[in-house]
């Protein structure tokens, strides 16, 4: 019987693609660069493989941050200083409270039938004060972040974190929520919980993946 609802944060309640976008364009034309929606997709391209490099332990967050916005501006052929455009971002996106369909909707659901949790790869504050902003905070009986437990998922040391602190919850008794197969699915299965996937971009399904959602509304029909 599922007892709790581990939640991510970006790609799942908030829409990071919009503040990528927005933070992009406004940027660039601050600086007097045209930008063309084509950018966003290699921002992405890079962006992902920077991630999956950091969940793997291959990299270090500093590192990410460091080197993210420098290999996309070499990319681009832009003539920009990375990591002055990393804190910039950063600084954008802690502000960013663009709520993805149908999410208030769906914490309003869940928060009648499970403990909810949240579980995000990223610094802490941040992503309270984005919960915050968007006025989901409420809902949350415990926000995990990777930045506060010095581990990203799908690393056993932050659902073991997550673990200790959800008191009398066990890993059976849980899932985990998420779009990400690297991390949410992932670092859920191979923790033992049970594992819903939000799949937005059509892909195949895993089998080792327990459900799938094409839309968040949809998670009524499996808990």
């Amino acid at each position: 019987m599922i007892k709790a609802v581990f939640i991510d944060i970006d790609g799942t309640l908030l829409d990071f693609e919009a503040c990528v976008e927005e933070s992009m364009r406004v940027g660039l034309t601050e600086n007097k660069i045209e930008y063309k929606p084509e950018m966003l997709e290699t921002f992405h391209r890079i962006n992902d493989v920077f991630w999956r490099d950091l969940e793997q332990g291959k990299i270090t967050f500093e590192e990410l941050l460091e080197r993210r916005w420098a290999t996309v501006f070499e990319a681009l052929e832009i003539d920009l200083n990375g990591p002055e455009f990393e804190t910039y971002f950063r600084k954008r996106l802690h502000e960013s409270a663009i709520p993805m369909e149908g999410s208030y909707e769906t914490l309003e659901y869940l928060s009648g039938k499970y403990r909810l949790f949240a579980a995000s790869n990223g610094p802490h504050e941040q992503q309270i004060e984005r919960l915050r902003k968007a006025d989901m905070l409420k809902y949350f009986e415990d926000v995990f972040t990777s930045g506060k437990i010095g581990a990203e998922k799908p690393a056993k040391e932050f659902f073991e974190y997550c673990f200790e602190k959800a008191a009398d919850i066990k890993p059976e008794e849980s899932t985990m929520l998420g779009d990400s197969l690297t991390s949410d699915m992932k670092g859920g299965n191979d923790f033992g919980m049970k594992t819903i996937w939000l799949n937005l971009n059509g892909k195949e399904k895993p089998e080792w993946v327990d459900f799938e959602i094409k839309s968040l509304d949809e998670i009524k029909n499996i808990i």
